[in-house]
């Protein structure tokens, strides 16, 4: 998303032909305010041939866009085993060296899931889900802690905001009654033809590196039933993502999740408030799977970012042929976030 502070996107290519991705919106790929650009443009878009990665042969050398130019150096593989107070599980990880830029360290085997009840209790407070409470006070019932933001370099994409404490719980799954009462809101409505499990992930994961998108790592997971809804809350300055598939989120070969993914930043501080989501597929082409479909809308109906199954159509959404593209996806002003989440959209 292109807030006012962030411009810069990056994509690699790493070992074994697949992809460990930035995926952050105030970090991977801008999104313009407001009025800089259309939101709502329904026509598709097509990316420059020159953004687009190629060659997923390459094994040992990454590349990555870089405020728009091309970088790529030779990784070292190495090894770190890592235990914190909150996980026992060793991690695996990538040790970049790099003569043009500094990049992300990438968890290969993070093993972290958020043990937070997903669904608050509370009273129903009546009204549409949709709907803000009158004197603009929104519930935190059931979200953890929330976690300082910090920069862990000098780069856009070392941004890590809130997290959750402990890890994950700064996104919850909420009943319909209550949605109404919190700030972001996202009401997901399931395939015509088949459940969908559902999993959420911060961009950066519990040991503070950039692999909440690494499987087992998880915030919440929750299934919807085919014509069923589901209701999430998202805390303040969260960025991260969620998958969906059939009975489970498919994996690239590597262990990211690689179903269609929708990402988001809720009222980001580095931002100025601001809110952004899109609809990516770049994962699932590169790790050669089917593409789902995914819309995401406001409550209205407006601002949607989607794909359809298969490509057959896009709108303010990123494929493999984006990377680079600053302009797709769709950010609004500081304020409450109503979003319609269609799974399996076609």
């Amino acid at each position: 998303m292109q807030y006012k502070n962030s411009v810069l996107f990056l994509t690699a290519l790493s070992v074994g032909s697949a992809v460990a991705r930035l995926h952050g919106h105030d970090r991977r790929h801008a999104h313009a305010k407001v009025g800089d650009v259309a939101q709502n443009e329904e026509a598709p878009v097509v990316a420059p041939a020159a953004e687009k990665i190629a060659d997923l042969e390459q094994r040992d050398e990454v590349y990555a866009t870089i405020d728009g130019v091309l970088e790529s150096w030779i990784n070292n593989w190495a090894v770190e085993v890592s235990t914190t107070s909150t996980s026992t599980s060793t991690s695996i990880y990538v040790a970049p060296t790099t003569t043009t830029a500094p990049v992300a360290v990438f968890t290969s085997n993070p093993a972290v899931e958020s043990t937070v009840t997903p669904v608050p209790t509370s009273s129903p407070s009546g009204g549409n889900w949709y709907e803000t409470p009158s004197d603009g006070e929104y519930s935190r019932s059931g979200f953890g802690g929330s976690t300082a933001s910090q920069s862990t370099g000098s780069l856009d994409w070392d941004y890590i905001g809130n997290v959750g404490s402990p890890w994950g719980s700064n996104i919850i799954q909420i009943s319909e009654d209550v949605a109404n009462q919190y700030k972001h809101v996202l009401r997901f409505e399931g395939s015509s033809s088949s459940s969908q499990t559902v999993v959420f992930w911060n961009t950066y994961g519990p040991n503070g590196k950039m692999d909440g998108f690494w499987s087992p790592n998880k915030a919440l997971e929750f299934d919807v039933p085919a014509n069923g809804v589901a209701y999430v809350a998202i805390d303040d300055n969260s960025q991260g993502g969620w998958a969906a598939g059939s009975d489970s989120v498919p994996l690239s070969g590597i262990g990211e999740y690689a179903g269609t993914w929708g990402e988001f930043d809720m009222s980001s501080e580095k931002n100025d408030g601001y809110s952004g989501w899109d609809v990516s597929s770049i994962i699932a082409q590169l790790a050669g799977l089917d593409v789902q479909g995914m819309r995401i809308c406001n409550h209205e109906g407006e601002m949607c970012s989607s794909i359809a199954t298969g490509l057959a159509s896009l709108v303010n959404a990123y494929t493999s042929a984006d990377q680079g593209n600053p302009s797709l996806a769709v950010s609004q002003a500081e304020g409450p976030v109503r979003l319609v989440v269609n799974l399996d959209w076609s």
